[in-house]
């Protein structure tokens, strides 16, 4: 009773917060209106608003899940999947409109695009058994992306495009990290990706340089323990009301802190990222994840591997395993055509990292560090440049694999 009236506490408080942010804070900063429109619109709505057809599909995991993927439809037309990063959505690939995300420039195209949500986003939270307020619906980590939802998403995507055997495949961040459980746990799905392209890949963290991640990691244990003693399995906890807050905050008030924050934890990219466009980011930010998930990204740091998440516990590892500690994912198991994306000021992936994962791989037909030596880690979906930068070349790559030419 105690933990469930503290939790209370500090829900009623936030709300509380987020009110007087409303009324306190609504005037000080004036945000365009297309902006702040965009910002709360649902990802079907965006992608309507700029005369493009959108459609919502419910996909069935076997475990379970039932996962949303939004699409822009174009019957006859190459799928392509695309998959966001750890706590974002679908949105991630429209979110600068048709000019600039990749999304919108496939669909120009005559690509057939999906947009995935995995398990615990804003979009995907249904379980056939469990409530989201239930501990069980956030038992996952990027593992179980990797072994149900994503196989589930081109099962379904394959099955409604009439002649086409194989998708293309573009992941962000943790995109690619389940895209590579996917590949080493069930390398019978590499027959089905024409082209896997990954946009900042992570998968080995021991070159991290991030401080605010590597502070994290040193009380990693704690304070996974201490949220679960409170209750807390979803991040951030009562999302949507985190969202909103955080929207209000850094939309009228403290736009400049909230960028500062965001350059911390990214990588210090000035010219490529437009603090204007800090309400629209924030009304999409933090869609939503499990605490096991940032856990279990924690325990690459600085691990020396690529490695199942740990139980802390040689009977629990052994229960799950097979073995008293965790093994390592077989990424040489990845054999589908791979390119990646990466660049030097990305603090949450060093390219030293990524140069790793390359000599692992068997079939990478494009290693591609970014010029630009500033881009940092959300650039390659936010970037003020991103179209030129990366979209054109990411296009261009899947244009000469269509035609045989790679």
């Amino acid at each position: 009773m105690l933990r469930s009236s503290h939790l209370k506490y500090c829900l009623g408080s936030l709300i509380c917060l987020f009110i007087f942010c409303e009324t306190a804070f609504g005037d000080l900063i004036k945000v365009d209106k297309t902006i702040l429109e965009d910002a709360n619109l649902i990802t079907p709505d965006l992608i309507q608003k700029y005369g493009y057809p959108a459609e919502t599909h419910k996909v069935q995991a076997k475990d379970g899940f039932v996962l949303t993927a939004h699409r822009i439809p174009k019957p006859g037309g190459q799928p392509v999947l695309l998959v966001h990063g750890l706590l974002d959505s679908s949105v991630a690939y429209v979110i600068l409109g048709p000019e600039r995300s990749l999304g919108f420039l496939l669909s120009d195209l005559g690509y057939d695009v999906w947009l995935l949500n995995t398990r615990g986003n804003r979009y995907s939270r249904k379980h056939k058994r469990y409530h989201r307020y239930q501990p069980q619906f956030w038992n996952f980590s990027f593992h179980e992306l990797g072994m149900y939802d994503l196989p589930a998403a081109i099962d379904y995507v394959l099955a409604r495009s009439k002649g086409f055997e194989q998708i293309h495949y573009v992941g962000h961040s943790q995109g690619t990290t389940s895209f590579f459980v996917m590949g080493s746990e069930r390398p019978a799905y590499m027959k089905k990706i024409k082209l896997m392209q990954a946009l900042a890949p992570v998968v080995f963290w021991d070159y991290i340089d991030s401080p605010i991640l590597l502070t994290f990691v040193k009380y990693l244990r704690p304070l996974v323990l201490i949220a679960r003693s409170f209750g807390i399995y979803e991040f951030p906890p009562e999302n949507e009301v985190w969202r909103s807050l955080i929207h209000k905050i850094c939309s009228f008030a403290f736009q400049n802190t909230c960028t500062y924050f965001i350059m911390e934890l990214m990588g210090v990219d000035n010219a490529q990222f437009n603090s204007s466009l800090v309400p629209l980011f924030t009304g999409h930010a933090t869609s939503g994840s499990s605490v096991k998930s940032l856990e279990h990204y924690g325990q690459l740091i600085h691990s020396g591997g690529f490695y199942k998440y740990n139980y802390y516990s040689a009977w629990e590892n052994r229960r799950n395993h097979g073995a008293d500690i965790p093994p390592q994912y077989k990424l040489t198991n990845v054999n589908c055509k791979v390119a990646l994306y990466y660049s030097k000021n990305d603090r949450l992936t060093s390219d030293r990292d990524v140069i790793r994962l390359l000599d692992i791989l068997p079939n990478v037909v494009l290693d591609y560090p970014l010029p630009d030596p500033l881009y940092n880690h959300i650039n390659f979906i936010w970037g003020n440049d991103v179209k030129t930068v990366l979209n054109d070349r990411v296009i261009e790559l899947m244009r000469k694999v269509d035609n045989g030419e790679v």
